[in-house]
């Protein structure tokens, strides 16, 4: 509509037309005082089902008449019309109908495979280094895109993050990492040694007590 010529009903002439209908709501909305947003949009969907679908529409009348069809002295309202149709709905696939608003842009993979969009650099794949690929994208959340080049799988880029300076410090294998032990095996060892030697000495005791009882008696 912003891009069509003033005055050109054949491009925006049903535009304008629904444009008034939504004025005259909102001059009843304004008499009703209404305060809040909530109630607003509430009005607007009784002032739908109860008066714009109910009323006759002198542009479906019109387009009966121009085919030489019977037309009703009362007029056919939108809703008569859509009643009558009796084909069943066809609901397409959401992604399908997101896909069709996607914004489509070409891009070359640099050597580093990484392509620049809106100065940010996304990483792709090696495979793709010195090609041109596709990028599709949602105008309303830019940092995702999609990736495509004839042979391969689609695939989302996000962008890439590089960090205000490197760690120096280089990550050690865990196989080369110091770990803190849970205990010492030594002394542990040691303790089960001690205790032992402690049973031992206490088996020694009884069986010499045992060998002087047994002397006395003979």
């Amino acid at each position: 509509m912003r891009h069509a010529p003033v005055k050109s009903g054949k491009s925006k002439g049903k535009v304008e037309k629904f444009h008034q209908v939504v004025d005259a709501y909102l001059k009843e909305a304004k008499a009703k005082k209404v305060k809040t947003l909530e109630e607003l949009n509430r009005l607007w969907m009784i002032f739908l089902d109860e008066y714009y679908h109910k009323k006759p529409h002198e542009g479906i009348s019109e387009y009966y008449s121009s085919i030489g069809a019977c037309v009703p002295a009362g007029g056919i309202t939108p809703e008569q019309e859509w009643n009558r149709d009796t084909r069943a709905l066809k609901y397409l696939d959401a992604k399908l109908v997101g896909e069709a608003f996607m914004h489509h842009e070409n891009r070359k993979v640099n050597k580093g495979a990484c392509i620049s969009f809106r100065g940010n650099q996304y990483e792709t794949k090696a495979s793709l280094i010195g090609f041109t690929v596709e990028i599709a994208y949602d105008p309303a959340s830019p940092e995702i895109i999609t990736v495509r080049y004839p042979g391969i799988e689609p695939f989302q880029a996000a962008p890439l993050k590089i960090g205000e300076y490197c760690d120096q410090k280089l990550a050690l294998p865990a196989s080369m990492l110091t770990v803190e032990p849970e205990t010492s095996r030594f002394l542990d060892a040691l303790e089960k040694k001690h205790e032992e030697s402690a049973r031992k000495r206490a088996d020694a005791i009884s069986f010499g007590a045992y060998r002087k009882e047994v002397s006395a008696d003979v």
